[in-house]
């Protein structure tokens, strides 16, 4: 008898020892809005804009190629969530124009963290990422309410700053960690602050972290932040910097609680983007197209089983994510077919030699304020990148290997490669059926969509 419990609480230790340094107990994703992996300075950017990033990159490993697969943040979100494509998941446009929802037809990443055990809970920053979209799924608390943030900063419309800015989401999800940090949880936090200026940093660290003059009378949030960096280039990309750091600071704040928990080292860390952002490239700025400065984001791991200092030069998609995090944390297989397939064996640095084609597609309202077309579609494979524009018929073709800025149009109807990838897009079955209007909005919702710039 004796023996048996001496073998059994060997057994144990061992499992304690070993098995749970291998296994992460919870997870942490951070989905920051609107953020182009070359800004951030573990990707080489000039500028230190990230360094709690930087740590959890050195710590941990960096997916050098992931690709998003739209530039619209619920359409991004959806794929995140589901590990399907958008004309699967069904969410393909802004603000639920059409009702667009979840599919009951795809998987939950939140609903397999609940059937692990875990506790749920998300925090979100803005209205492209609300619960109207069917994002709550699987959540326990999901908190995409905004009304305190407008009330704290004294915002009278919600129009003049559909958002909330990091610090306040972070002290949301501080307060959740108090109270739920110490059990099996799966937080997902959302950080919207680069999207745009409709909520700037205070104006005290903003001063500090940009290299122009700010108003004296420069309000957190409203229309007075409408200031020079809007019509200035460079300071237009150094506020997008600025507000960088500040989200990055704010994601340290979470990594210093869990450290003080004592949770840090048995939590998975994922960092990542929706989609990137325009600086000009193609004579256009912000998002909502598909070149690359708008699908290149990053991804960051860290956590049990993770080696340090890791590179992963594998390309890999947002609709992977899904699958390498239920790999990673041992979830319950979903009775749905994902269409994003694991990054772990990549992780690990075995090379799989599979192929992984990048599909993208963004949808807009025919009132579009910057004239994007109502249907645009993306496919890359190896190097070469195909984008469909049903509307206009202005179709285009980029070879990435000599052509990484797509600024030569190789696009002809008989083109082999243009032939070929837009064959493929019709198999897949996502090209049309799929316009967006904005009947049955309400004014508020229209005044929300010219706020964040949609039209």
């Amino acid at each position: 008898m004796f023996r048996s419990r001496l073998l059994a609480a060997a057994t144990a230790l061992c499992a304690a020892a070993c098995g749970s340094s291998e296994r992460p107990h919870n997870v942490l994703v951070v989905l920051l809005d609107t953020t182009r992996a070359d800004h951030l300075s573990c990707y080489g950017y000039e500028r230190a804009t990230t360094p709690v990033i930087d740590r959890l990159a050195a710590e941990g490993a960096r997916f050098e190629d992931l690709r998003s697969q739209s530039s619209l943040t619920p359409v991004s979100a959806s794929t995140l969530l589901t590990g399907a494509l958008p004309h699967r998941h069904g969410v393909r446009s802004l603000f639920a124009v059409g009702g667009e929802t979840l599919s009951k037809d795809v998987a939950s990443l939140p609903e397999l963290w609940q059937r692990s055990g875990r506790r749920t809970a998300a925090f979100v920053s803005a209205k492209p990422m609300g619960a109207q979209y069917g994002l709550a799924r699987g959540f326990d608390a999901y908190h995409d309410d905004l009304t305190a943030s407008f009330e704290r900063h004294g915002i009278e419309r919600a129009s003049d700053a559909p958002q909330r800015p990091a610090d306040d989401t972070t002290d949301l999800a501080l307060a959740w960690l108090d109270q739920h940090g110490r059990e099996p949880f799966a937080l997902l936090v959302h950080y919207f602050d680069a999207h745009d200026p409709s909520f700037v940093p205070p104006r005290d660290w903003l001063a500090r972290n940009v290299s122009f003059p700010l108003p004296e009378n420069l309000r957190r949030a409203g229309p007075e932040q409408r200031i020079a960096a809007l019509t200035v280039p460079r300071h237009r990309v150094d506020l997008y910097d600025a507000e960088l750091r500040f989200m990055d600071e704010q994601l340290g704040r979470i990594v210093e609680q869990l450290r003080a928990q004592g949770t840090l080292d048995e939590t998975l860390i994922v960092v990542l983007a929706d989609h990137g952002e325009a600086f000009g490239e193609h004579g256009f700025w912000t998002h909502g197209i598909l070149y690359e400065e708008q699908l290149h984001v990053p991804l960051v791991l860290r956590g049990p089983g993770i080696d340090p200092g890791r590179v992963v030069r594998e390309r890999g998609r947002v609709v992977d994510v899904l699958p390498t995090l239920a790999e990673l944390l041992e979830l319950p297989a979903p009775s749905q077919a994902l269409d994003g397939r694991s990054l772990v064996s990549a992780l690990r640095g075995e090379a799989s030699g599979e192929s992984r084609d990048v599909y993208a597609e963004v949808h807009h309202a025919p009132e579009d304020r910057l004239a994007r077309e109502r249907e645009m579609y993306a496919l890359r494979s190896g190097d070469w990148k195909y984008i469909h524009r049903p509307t206009s018929g202005r179709h285009e073709l980029y070879d990435l290997a000599s052509d990484p800025g797509e600024l030569v149009n190789l696009y002809s109807p008989s083109h082999p490669r243009a032939v070929g990838l837009a064959l493929r897009l019709t198999r897949m079955g996502a090209l049309g059926g799929a316009g967006v209007s904005l009947d049955g909005l309400s004014q508020a919702q229209l005044e929300e969509l010219r706020a964040l710039g949609y039209l």
